[in-house]
């Protein structure tokens, strides 16, 4: 058994996009705690999530690279509970139980990631011999290896220009057919015309305030384009010396010219703005992409305010608003999908969900008719899903996937929608540059952007009634 341990240190060191995500947010933790906190005999169920996510992910890191099997069970099993969603605590808690001979708690693993439309390529651990001699095994193994076979129709909409590095936002013009795209590392933003022509549209040598691009919402009632901007080490023109505030800004809509600019306070939390959206009155709602912050810019106010905040939660990514912009749909990275009410009672919910869909590692968030659709990169397919709401948009009744695991996806993020139409990055630059965003070998690989149709009619929608007839036959 022990040799079987010892086998599986390879694959414990190769995480996923979403377990990365957390083994970053738990640094932050460790450096915070200081190391008192991770050689501590326990810790405390009402200790800050962070706080028991840095400590149960260093006792698992520990009994794992001293081969203390049953101690590194415990502590994943920890990790599992505060994460649920997370492809990689499953698939160690599946090897971790067969190499304690209680197959049956493997099979249960194994059966909830099926489910939830996980893929895993089985046959690559050996440490699973005692589970093939079942006809169940074959089953599994087969059904999640189907997973990550591609599905979906789209089209290739256009190709980004090859000097465009680490596209981050995207904004869609219905009214002149224009595509928006802004830049992260050098703070361009490139327009796409109906001729299928890019060209600059404004840049940090133009616009005084521009810097990394993180996210871009239209306004085309009001002629807007308001930029959520800030700088991070992978910023062409980083200057960690220089305090350079994370800011809004609104853009004329044809010129480019900047018309506002609306700094947030630095304060103890170094925010980074990221997504940002725009309600029907002209509201501007936009996420910390550094802080589990969500800021709100009502029309006319010169500051922008703090409008939900909690530290429970970790990476804030994509934002919706429902048809009546009376909710507000954020994606968090680790943990699901959270919802915040747009008026000023605090009011906020988690997203009910079934416990066959995992929402982990989702960017792009989107209403589309009483749904939300997303765009899931942490986990294995990647894919496109769109989520039915019930009537008072809190919880989730059926699913249709959309797109899943195909071939011209490389960490697919943000997108905008048109209607039914989907656009989206096919692709991430993050996993392919360093810590300051330079090429890790060669050339950056081209990033197309995508188009389908979530309303197509070959989209098969489960619903909750199918989901618990599936539950009961396996």
């Amino acid at each position: 058994m022990m040799n079987r341990f010892s086998n599986l240190r390879v694959k414990w060191a190769a995480v996923s996009t979403l377990s990365m995500a957390l083994m970053l947010v738990l640094a932050v933790s460790v450096l915070s705690a200081g190391p008192a906190l991770v050689r501590a005999q326990s810790v405390s169920a009402d200790a800050p999530p962070a706080v028991q996510l840095s400590y149960w992910f260093d006792r698992a890191a520990r009994a794992f690279n001293e081969d203390r099997l049953d101690d590194w069970v415990t502590a994943t099993e920890q990790l599992r509970q505060l994460r649920p969603h997370n492809q990689d605590f499953m698939r160690h808690l599946v090897l971790g139980y067969v190499r304690q001979n209680r197959l049956s708690h493997a099979f249960n693993t194994m059966l909830m990631m099926q489910q939830q439309g996980l893929a895993e390529d089985w046959s690559a651990y050996e440490e699973l011999e005692p589970l093939r001699q079942h006809r169940l095994y074959t089953h599994l193994a087969d059904l999640m290896r189907q997973a990550g076979q591609p599905f979906g129709r789209f089209e290739t909409l256009a190709r980004l220009p090859e000097d465009l590095a680490m596209p981050e936002a995207m904004a869609f013009d219905p009214a002149n057919d224009r595509l928006f795209v802004g830049s992260l590392r050098d703070g361009r933003i490139q327009v796409r015309d109906s001729e299928g022509d890019w060209s600059e549209f404004a840049s940090p040598s133009k616009i005084e305030g521009l810097s990394g691009v993180f996210g871009l919402a239209l306004d085309s009632e009001r002629g807007h384009l308001w930029v959520a901007t800030g700088q991070v080490p992978q910023f062409v023109a980083f200057d960690p010396d220089a305090a350079v505030p994370t800011a809004l800004l609104k853009l004329d809509l044809e010129s480019g010219e900047r018309l506002a600019k609306h700094v947030v306070a630095e304060g103890a939390f170094s925010p980074v703005l990221g997504s940002v959206i725009i309600a029907a009155d002209g509201t501007v709602f936009a996420a910390d992409t550094r802080n589990p912050l969500l800021f709100r810019l009502r029309p006319g106010a010169e500051e922008l305010e703090l409008l939900f905040g909690s530290p429970n939660l970790s990476s804030f990514r994509g934002l919706a608003l429902s048809g009546d912009d009376s909710l507000l749909y954020v994606s968090d990275y680790e943990q699901g999908i959270f919802i915040v009410a747009t008026d000023d009672s605090q009011r906020a919910w988690q997203l009910a969900v079934p416990e066959t869909l995992n929402v982990g590692g989702i960017d792009g968030v989107y209403w589309w008719n009483q749904h939300l659709v997303v765009i899931q990169n942490g986990i294995s397919p990647q894919r496109v899903l769109r989520l039915q709401l019930g009537a008072d948009g809190l919880g989730v009744t059926a699913i249709a996937p959309v797109l899943a695991a195909l071939e011209v996806f490389d960490t697919p993020t943000f997108g905008a929608m048109d209607g039914s139409r989907l656009m989206l990055f096919s692709g991430s630059h993050w996993q392919h540059v360093d810590q300051r965003g330079r090429p890790l070998e060669g050339s950056l690989p081209t990033i197309n952007v995508l188009k389908t149709d979530v309303d197509a009619t070959e989209i098969m929608t489960v619903g909750e009634e199918a989901l618990r007839q599936m539950r009961g036959s396996r």
